[in-house]
């Protein structure tokens, strides 16, 4: 399959994890803020954060306290690469990303459109000692040339 499929910019709706326990748990919080974006020439770029977070003390993107930076982190994913779609599957080949262990990682998600919006799900993720389901939903962004 093609990857134009996918090509475009989405903004998140909504990313929720139900664990085997029959819990949802929403990592980011209910109200997280996020962008994905599938270029024609085949990159991926993710990044996702909790939403309403604290100001640092300082503007300044390399200082702030210890405390300010591990907030941050926590409270952010981000990365980007290559993808390839394969049928109902999309692999992200992660190249660059703040966490060391995603770089040179493949991040596999099926994929649908429902409602007109981009479903991604990961099954299979460890959170402390239960597996969890993934899933994003994303509602593509308007061309910001067409408006």
């Amino acid at each position: 399959m093609k990857n134009t499929i996918l090509v475009g910019t989405y903004d998140l709706v909504s990313w929720e994890n139900r664990h085997e326990s029959g819990a949802i748990t929403y990592p980011l919080g209910p109200d997280a803020k996020g962008v994905i974006s599938y270029s024609p020439d085949g990159f991926v770029f993710v990044h996702i954060m909790a939403n309403n977070r604290d100001n640092h003390s300082a503007c300044n993107l390399f200082g702030g306290g210890t405390s300010e930076i591990k907030d941050s982190a926590i409270e952010h994913i981000s990365y980007c690469g290559t993808y390839e779609v394969k049928e109902n599957e999309v692999i992200h080949h992660v190249s660059v990303s703040p966490f060391p262990k995603l770089v040179s990682s493949e991040q596999r998600r099926n994929w649908e459109f429902q409602s007109g919006q981009l479903l991604l799900s990961a099954e299979g993720l460890k959170v402390g000692n239960e597996k969890v389901e993934a899933y994003l939903i994303w509602r593509r962004v308007k061309n910001q040339h067409d408006i």
